[in-house]
């Protein structure tokens, strides 16, 4: 291996506002090349490298330390290099412990490494460019580990994070593959249980982690504790996540080439009757809601369509639909229809009728899914570096198809990072990062999640997306009918381009003085432009509007900040680390949007092409800045490496708050003893490693929930004023709004066992956020309706739990496993007085349980826990009349009264009417009397649980043998319920009949009927709101334990041999199959994901796709 030197072009210097990619990329090029430096007066040395079983150690590497000459093992173990005779060589390889060997004039040595069993002693970063030795941590910090992110294919960073730190939740409710999930920590900070970290990447701010690319990152740290987090202050009272890109390293050269390519399969809790099945439901259905009951006067009566002669109609179940006219394909069968049985259509007999139907079965899915979908991941990055400097480089590709069609997700990153040691005294660290990204999250036709997952997945399967000869047709409408039939109708260009700059200088000033000067830029562009064209908005019917529309935005920001780095050892024993910095943030970001109809032709979407007309043009824009400004400071001491104390400060100023509130101050103190170092516990507990005790505390600010200008108030445009245009104040100014402060306190332990081969950790924490903004509401009369101020106290109260370890490892085979539990719950302590019984907030009464005792639940409350659910309970269905109190009355649901069979008997015919009363019969629900009177009304529900998970975590396990590796990961959630309510694309929707002519899930034969009284859903009719409201009601039919194990991965991978390998001039060639998102273990399977938000309710039908994954990772 050649040794090389690293060197800038003269004058380089970077001007971002005339930044030129070519210039750039050209620049980078000489950036990151190579010299020859000759060695003189050296001696080669031969070697070899074996860890503590004697197999050889491929790929380390070797540095003489004074000659700066560097090489890397061979497949044998073995190197060669050209040294000093005094020389010290420094061998280093992943997950072993660094030796140092000095050469004393020796020709050939065996060097054996050591394993680093658990990494106690790897680093974490604290921040500021700030790292600690993992055994003289004080505060909470995790590290994500590298399997997480690299095992799978994700577009954004934080699908890989699932039950892979604990405490942190991660929520991803939708399957859209540039969807970004949802993550909070311990419980989160506001009073809805949301609240997500603060996100830095190589000490920069982002919103979050979508814009990374996976393959480009070197490590991911989530500051937990405001021990450590007090360092961020006002933006940090949710932790923060520290993620650093990767670098070069000293000595050590590759060409890294990774590809991966999967399928997407779509996955849905249920299927659909087919269509016949449907028409036998649906026309049943109809019928019975139209023939519920007979009166006393002897009408038969009921409610719906069916005497509107709706089976005889043009309906997806009805028999007055003509071939070629209709959306639909059902119709008696008769002689002139009776050929397209040879094309493929079926018959059915009619329940009502006994007549046939003849009807075509279309496969939706065929016309609207892309199942399965196509996604694709490449990277080639190169690294290397020497003494004086050291490079990274990556391009990398991702698309992903969403399910579905005409959907994507499109990202291309470039990264470089390079170092290079200007003098003894001055190092320059530059990086640069580009990211462009193109999506269609959902078709033009449909920009609902909902309503294609709900209404197009469920839409009768008797509807004709096909003719006869091959050509497509629309179907009912463009919303919920043939997806495939006019896709081209709706343009739309949506993209980001992303760019980020970051120049470092470390300047040396003494010894153990340094100060880095660091400047940061990020600039981003959001251009979205749509075009829709003349399209068939049902059968035959065309709307011309051409709308055409385009929204801008730019967001431009830069941090610069000085930070000062002392480093020392007095008296031997006392070891003290301090920094000291201030920062800059300036952050301006504008929008730009305008939109208009009326283009002349399908072809002219330019918006001055548009009907300049009145009310046919819009413009707006907006621009927004914000500045803070802030001091900060750590110290860490320790003596003799077992008492530890670290302490932070920060001092925030925003310019969103005003006055003597602008300011902040922000502090946080640990300490830790490592006990285990003590000589009464190694004498005491042998097999113990490493013992530390921690406890921290500190206070984080927030003002995240107050816009640039809130505070200020505002104005606002109302009605002409004698003809002129008028502006009132729309928003008083509130110039005594005070941050929020999280202060958190938090204990715990680390131990490792047998040589570090286990390790485990417990964290109890306690935190509390208190001066919550909160909404203060106004009488009408005011003319405001509420302004936010500082009232309300939420705690956040858990446990934490760790362990991982080597099972068992020999010559050949290894088996670890890790994993991670977290205990959290929230509870209200405080709220803005407002003289009701515990300050409550859109609370509503309900019984008790004592008689007619009532007690106020749900919103917000002090002393409670949020986000708890409260329902009628479903106590069975009625099998028969015996079972039906007779005087029983049911008036849960605003005006309308159920009645027993014997207070039915009590009402006229009249009343008797199938609109306001309606009898109760078999198959209805039995809801549950909580006081005991005889009646069902709104104050007899109860309470199911809480709807945020108590318990989550995760667990991984790593089998390997030769070179075959078996890797899992999965993560669970526990305690906690899920809720389905009657919204549109939920389990009682469809169930209910709710839209009417929607199709229905096969859980449809589990209704009640005559014969089948022991069903678990109740009797299945038309329009359920229109009539019983069984599946309209919000009741614990439609609520489920949520508990669930999700399979995230499941990796096997092979390693070639490294002869192989090297014969094809390769370091390493591995091949993968993984399958990801493999699915939930769960009692909630009428769900899509029972991956649910705070407030328990169950997501849109856009599930996680099933993956497989095939890959190759080369490195040269």
């Amino acid at each position: 291996m050649k040794n090389h030197n690293l060197f800038l072009t003269p004058n380089y210097r970077y001007r971002l506002p005339e930044l030129n990619l070519k210039k750039l990329i050209l620049s980078l090029i000489v950036l990151l090349s190579f010299v020859h430096v000759a060695a003189q007066n050296n001696i080669n040395i031969s070697g070899t490298v074996v860890d503590d079983q004697g197999e050889a150690v491929i790929g380390a590497s070797v540095v003489a330390q004074k000659s700066k000459n560097g090489t890397i093992t061979d497949v044998e173990g073995n190197f060669k290099l050209s040294v000093r005779s005094n020389d010290v060589l420094t061998i280093s390889f992943i997950g072993y412990i660094t030796q140092t060997v000095p050469v004393s004039g020796k020709n050939n040595i065996v060097v054996t490494l050591k394993e680093n069993s658990m990494l106690l002693d790897e680093v974490v970063v604290t921040g500021y460019s700030g790292t600690q030795l993992r055994s003289k941590v004080t505060n909470s910090i995790s590290k994500v580990k590298e399997e997480a992110l690299t095992t799978g294919l994700f577009s954004n960073p934080a699908q890989a994070l699932s039950g892979a730190v604990s405490g942190l939740k991660v929520i991803q409710s939708s399957g859209n593959p540039g969807a970004a999930p949802t993550i909070i920590l311990r419980g989160g900070t506001n009073l809805d249980g949301t609240g997500s970290p603060l996100v830095i990447v190589d000490g920069q701010l982002r919103d979050g982690l979508n814009d990374i690319n996976p393959e480009d990152i070197e490590s991911m740290d989530v500051l937990k504790d405001a021990g450590a987090t007090a360092l961020y202050g006002a933006r940090a009272s949710n932790g923060v996540i520290l993620v650093t890109t990767k670098k070069g390293k000293q000595g050590f050269r590759e060409i890294n080439f990774k590809a991966k390519v999967g399928l997407n399969y779509a996955y849905t809790p249920y299927d659909f009757l087919n269509g016949g099945e449907y028409i036998k439901a649906l026309r049943q259905a109809v019928y019975d809601a139209g023939n519920l009951f007979v009166d006393k006067a002897g009408n038969t009566k009921g409610y719906g369509v069916y005497a509107n002669g709706a089976l005889d109609g043009a309906q997806p179940y009805g028999t007055g639909n003509v071939y070629g006219k209709s959306a639909y394909s059902t119709m008696y069968l008769n002689d002139e229809n009776s050929w397209l049985l040879q094309k493929g259509w079926k018959t059915v007999v009619d329940p009502i009728t006994g007549k046939d139907i003849i009807y075509k079965d279309t496969n939706l899915d065929k016309y609207n899914l892309n199942n399965p979908a196509l996604s694709q991941d490449y990277n080639i990055n190169m690294s290397g570096g020497n003494d004086r400097g050291s490079y990274y480089a990556g391009i990398g590709y991702n698309r992903q198809e969403g399910i579905p069609i005409n959907t994507f997700y499109e990202r291309y990153s470039f990264v470089t990072n390079a170092s290079y040691k200007i003098a003894d005294w001055l190092t320059s660290t530059s990086s640069l990062n580009y990211n462009r990204a193109n999506w269609e999250s959902m078709p033009g036709s449909n920009g609902s999640e909902a309503n294609y997952f709900g209404r197009i997945r469920s839409l009768p399967s008797t509807v004709i997306f096909e003719d006869e000869e091959g050509n497509m047709v629309l179907g009912p409408g463009t919303a919920d009918g043939n997806q495939s039939y006019q896709p081209d109708k709706w343009w739309q260009d949506l993209q980001s381009d992303k760019f980020t700059m970051i120049q470092s200088f470390k300047i040396d000033l003494l010894k153990n003085l340094s100060v880095n000067l660091n400047a940061n830029w990020y600039y981003s562009e959001d251009l979205q432009e749509k075009f829709t064209k003349d399209y068939e908005k049902n059968p035959g019917n065309y709307d011309r509007t051409r709308s055409s529309s385009m929204q801008y935005t730019r967001d431009f920001r830069q941090t610069y900040n000085a930070v000062l780095n002392y480093k020392q050892t007095f008296f031997k024993d006392h070891n003290v680390e301090l920094m000291l910095g201030t920062e800059y943030y300036d952050k301006y970001y504008r929008q730009f949007k305008a939109s208009g109809q009326g283009a002349a032709t399908d072809d002219l979407p330019d918006l001055g092409l548009t009907d300049p007309g009145a009310n046919k043009r819009s413009i707006d824009s907006e621009h927004k800045k914000l500045r803070i400004l802030s001091f900060f400071g750590r110290l860490n001491y320790d003596y003799k490496s077992k008492y530890l104390l670290s302490a932070v400060f920060r001092r925030d100023g925003y310019s969103s708050l005003l006055g003597d509130n602008r300011w902040g101050f922000f502090p946080g103190v640990s300490a830790g003893w490592i006990f285990g170092r003590e000589d009464f516990i190694k004498n005491t507990i042998p097999v113990m490693s490493f013992g530390k005790l921690r406890m921290s505390y500190g206070i984080n600010g927030n003002a995240s929930g107050i816009g640039e200008y809130d505070l200020q108030g505002a104005y606002g445009p109302t009605t002409n004023y004698n003809g002129n245009l008028a502006y009132l104040i729309s928003k008083l100014p509130n110039p005594s709004l005070r941050w929020e402060k999280t202060a958190t306190f938090e204990a715990g332990i680390d131990m490792s066992f047998f040589d570090n081969r286990l390790t485990t950790n417990f964290t109890f924490y306690n935190r509390l956020t208190s001066d919550k903004y909160a909404s203060l509401s106004f009488p009408t009369s005011t003319g405001f309706s509420s302004v936010t101020n500082n009232n309300g106290e939420l705690r956040n109260r858990g446990l934490e739990i760790e362990l991982s370890g080597k099972i068992f490892e020999n010559k050949d085979w290894s088996w670890s496993a890790s994993g991670n539990i977290t205990y959290n719950k929230n509870t209200i302590v405080s709220l803005p007085d407002n003289g009701l019984e515990r300050n409550r907030q859109d609370a509503y009464e309900i019984y008790s349980g004592k008689g007619n005792e009532k007690m106020w639940v749900d919103g917000y409350q002090e002393g409670r826990e949020p986000n708890m659910l409260y329902l009628y309970k479903a106590d069975g269905i009625y099998k028969s009349y015996n079972e039906i109190p007779g005087n029983l009355i049911v008036k849960h649901m605003g005006s309308v009264t159920y009645y027993g069979p014997e207070a039915w008997n009590k009402l006229s015919a009249e009343e008797q009417d199938a609109k306001k009363n309606f009898p109760i019969q078999p198959g209805d629900v039995k809801w549950h009397d909580v006081n005991g009177d005889g009646t069902i009304d709104q104050f007899d529900q109860v309470k199911v649980g809480n709807m945020n998970p108590h318990w989550m975590g995760g667990f991984n396990t790593t089998l390997s043998w030769k070179g075959l590796k078996l890797y899992a990961r999965f993560d669970f959630a526990l305690d906690f319920w899920v809720y389905e309510n009657s919204d549109q694309s939920k389990t009682p929707w469809y169930m209910g009949c709710m839209q009417g002519s929607y199709n229905v899930p096969t859980l449809y034969y589990d209704t009640w009927s005559e014969s089948n009284p022991d069903a678990k859903y109740p009797r299945f009719l038309y329009a359920d709101q229109l009539g019983k409201n069984n599946y309209n009601t919000p009741s614990t039919l439609f609520a489920y334990k949520g508990n669930y194990l999700a399979v995230r991965e499941l990796s096997l991978s092979y390693a070639l041999p490294q002869k192989w390998a090297s014969a094809a001039k390769m370091q390493r060639a591995e091949v993968s199959i993984t399958g990801q998102n493999l699915g939930y273990i769960t009692g909630a399977k009428n769900v899509s994901s029972p991956e649910t938000g705070a407030n328990g309710k169950v997501g849109s039908g856009y599930a996680l796709p099933r993956t497989v994954l095939f890959g190759v990772n080369l490195t040269f």
